[in-house]
């Protein structure tokens, strides 16, 4: 019988746990691998590149023109987020997948007071760690102004994250926020709803 394919997560690389010149070697294939021909998207999902894999895609000069980065499923962590908020390389960047990376507030410290990816206009953050410590963050350090459509599902965010974001004047851009499947109470949400940044958007997730 064929093998079952259907719960792989991660690619068979999985460079995140390798060190020194294999790792350079194994993540110099994979961006040949993932990055589109004319090099504006560089599509990542998956491959657990963790913060040792960013150390090298951070400094790799074929990645300077990308407009779309995907960086799903990847474990890099805060200290991954932290390289990726740095590098000049990705001052191109307009649209930002970062779900399932076990990034915590420390992390959306780094990314929202960028200087690089200052062009990012979708940024999703789904299914990692921010709880209420990095939604506040967030809504009170957010300097990425560009942003319209934020996803924000799966991070144990509780009321107080949930208000300090519906209330932020970080956002002035902001047309879309996706909240669900996090710790709000029903009360929370209600009250987030006509907090002065929530209740200008297109579209609202709680």
């Amino acid at each position: 019988m064929p093998s079952i394919t259907h719960f792989e997560i991660y690619k068979p690389a999985e460079p995140c746990s390798l060190t020194g010149t294999k790792l350079r070697e194994v993540m110099e294939k994979v961006i040949s691998e993932t990055l589109a021909p004319d090099g504006k998207e560089l599509n990542l999902k998956g491959y657990c590149v963790g913060p040792n894999g960013m150390t090298i895609i951070t400094q790799d000069e074929r990645v300077s023109k990308v407009r779309r980065l995907n960086l799903g499923g990847n474990r890099i962590g805060d200290d991954g987020v932290a390289l990726l908020s740095e590098s000049e390389l990705f001052s191109k960047v307009n649209w930002l997948e970062l779900g399932g990376n076990d990034i915590g507030p420390q992390g959306i410290r780094s990314l929202v007071n960028s200087k690089v990816l200052k062009k990012v206009k979708s940024l999703n953050l789904y299914r990692n760690y921010i709880k209420d410590a990095g939604a506040i963050i967030l809504a009170k350090e957010n300097q990425l102004e560009k942003i319209e459509d934020l996803d924000l599902a799966q991070n144990e965010i509780g009321d107080d994250g949930v208000l300090a974001l519906s209330q932020s004047k970080k956002f002035p851009e902001l047309v879309s926020v996706a909240l669900d499947n996090n710790f709000s109470s029903a009360e929370g949400q209600e009250a987030a709803k006509i907090g002065s940044n929530f209740k200008k958007l297109q579209s609202l997730n709680l």
